[in-house]
């Protein structure tokens, strides 16, 4: 697995009994590794998903959800394996799993219930229509990295909170990013890829959650972590934190004026129109599934 750099043990020391904040999404981590085994039987799948009431109930919501477009309702998890297939499987499971850590209110970020949970799910739908339009074949890790690209503020909120309580700001901070590496000397999203490097995830997931605020080296360069770096400026641009999706407005006009320096992904400014719209009714549709 890459690493951010030398000073990892910073990162380690806020994942220390992260088992108290952030369970380990065990059983939805599990159907993404049978997802991927061709020697996986449908009943095997469907069993192991039902070992975790939450994550099924969930699941069936989306799977009936009008974003998914059936008619006829589907009662059980082996019936949306059936109907929609393992990729689907896995996009389910990892949003369902996602949902239950992300919606708690994040005091140090002034993020209220729900508000990280919408801008991730916002960044992994939008990331995951520049992907396509990208023709990247890793559309799933990129929609992963992209409902997981801020889950390290929900280790930092609290140490952060309490740093900025204990210490006596004299500057003020141009983002987010500067204030965690000053009183903490890291930030989530270190912290973040380091988590979820110890949960087993490949690094087509954790390098886009690691890098999402880089603009140099290696690292950031790469077409997963472009794409979730501007999945997430756009989002963060829209405005996107509370459940009324509806009622944002966008120009992309006066966008493109304004930020001149986006990163490069193939065929999104040529279509971003087209990329923006087809987000929004995905958005709308899905938005207050979880």
């Amino acid at each position: 697995m890459t690493t951010l750099s030398s000073d990892i043990d910073i990162e380690s020391k806020y994942i220390t009994n992260v088992e108290n904040l952030i369970p380990r999404p065990d059983i939805a981590l599990k159907v993404l590794s049978m997802a991927h085994d061709a020697n996986s039987s449908i009943p095997e799948l469907a069993k192991k998903i039902e070992q975790d009431p939450n994550l099924t109930a969930n699941m069936l919501r989306m799977a009936n959800s009008s974003y998914f477009g059936f008619m006829r309702e589907i009662s059980s998890i082996k019936d949306i394996i059936i109907r929609l297939g393992f990729e689907t499987i896995k996009l389910l499971a990892i949003t369902g799993a996602s949902a239950g850590l992300l919606n708690t209110p994040q005091k140090a970020y002034g993020l209220e219930a729900r508000s990280l949970w919408n801008h991730s799910f916002a960044c992994a739908i939008l990331g995951s229509i520049i992907a396509r339009y990208a023709r990247s074949e890793e559309n799933f890790s990129i929609y992963t990295a992209g409902l997981l690209h801020d889950i390290g503020k929900v280790l930092l909120n609290k140490p952060l909170h309490e740093a900025t309580l204990s210490t006596t700001i004299n500057k003020k901070f141009s983002s987010i990013i500067e204030l965690e590496r000053s009183m903490l000397q890291t930030d989530h999203a270190k912290v973040g890829m380091v988590l979820l490097q110890s949960w087993g995830l490949p690094d087509s997931i954790t390098i886009p959650v690691g890098y999402h605020h880089s603009r140099d080296g290696k690292e950031a360069g790469l077409l997963n972590t472009k794409i979730i770096t501007l999945a997430n400026f756009l989002v963060e641009s829209i405005g996107i934190r509370a459940a009324e999706p509806d009622k944002y407005l966008f120009q992309i006009d006066d966008f493109l004026e304004q930020n001149q320096n986006l990163p490069e992904v193939p065929n999104f400014q040529d279509n971003m129109e087209t990329i923006i719209d087809e987000f929004y009714n995905k958005f709308n549709d899905a938005a207050v599934l979880i």
